[in-house]
């Protein structure tokens, strides 16, 4: 029985001739009368062994998402990169200024998983993903910094956010070495002797403080013994936090 529609490639040839960018503009079209009765509405069907999906069937390597047909990946990334954009907030921010165009996706990681290897290569930045990274081995890392002198964690921290630290030496090493892991003291190498964490808590605790903005406060006051550390987190193994 002959069909009463067109051949698969004569049909995809008309269609994509329309210009339509989203399935939602395919389909308005199809209740708008002007569409040929030889066309079908749903092309899934009387052409199941040719149809690829609505994205080849309105326009050639494009991809399609939702009712939105987006541009391949290549396309899509090199435009992102024409942005000149430093991150993923400033990325955010762009979305949000409408001058993204409609084909190019707010979240690609989601619509082109097989091809996304993260932002600093949708960005052209270089970024690589913390968990990603591979970094120096413990000892040669703790080496690195121990010669930069910082006396505190709190000092590491801050030259942590600078651009100063190299790629391969952690932000956050008691994630990174946890086998190895033995405070900041031993990481800076200006370990200081501090009184076990049972007596230093039942110190603390005798202090009847309320919060952590107290004891901040505290902690600057001068009153705190040299033996009772600012930052326990960073001193004591047994520190949970709450």
């Amino acid at each position: 029985m002959k069909s009463r529609y067109r051949d698969f490639e004569s049909a995809r040839e008309s269609v994509r001739s329309l210009g339509i960018k989203s399935v939602k503009h395919w389909h308005d079209y199809c209740h708008s009368g002007n569409k040929p009765y030889d066309i079908p509405a749903l092309p899934d069907g009387p052409y199941k062994n040719e149809f690829k999906g609505m994205g080849d069937w309105l326009g050639p390597g494009t991809v399609n998402s939702m009712d939105i047909l987006f541009h391949p990946f290549k396309e899509a990334r090199e435009f992102a990169r024409s942005l000149n954009l430093k991150g993923v907030k400033d990325w955010r921010a762009y979305c949000k200024s409408g001058n993204k165009p409609d084909d190019i996706p707010l979240s690609p990681d989601f619509i082109y998983k097989k091809d996304f290897t993260g932002w600093g290569d949708w960005l052209g930045t270089g970024y690589v993903e913390p968990k990603d990274r591979v970094y120096r081995p413990f000892t040669e890392a703790r080496e690195f910094a121990r010669k930069l002198n910082l006396k505190s964690g709190t000092e590491w921290k801050e030259y942590s956010k600078s651009d100063k630290k190299p790629d391969d030496i952690p932000s956050n090493p008691q994630n990174t070495y946890k086998n190895e892991w033995n405070g900041y003291g031993d990481w800076l190498d200006n370990e200081k002797v501090y009184r076990t964490y049972k007596e230093a808590r039942e110190f603390v605790q005798k202090l009847g403080l309320k919060n952590y903005k107290e004891w901040k406060e505290y902690s600057k006051s001068g009153k705190k013994p040299d033996d009772i550390p600012s930052a326990p987190w960073d001193v004591y193994k047994e520190w949970k936090k709450k």
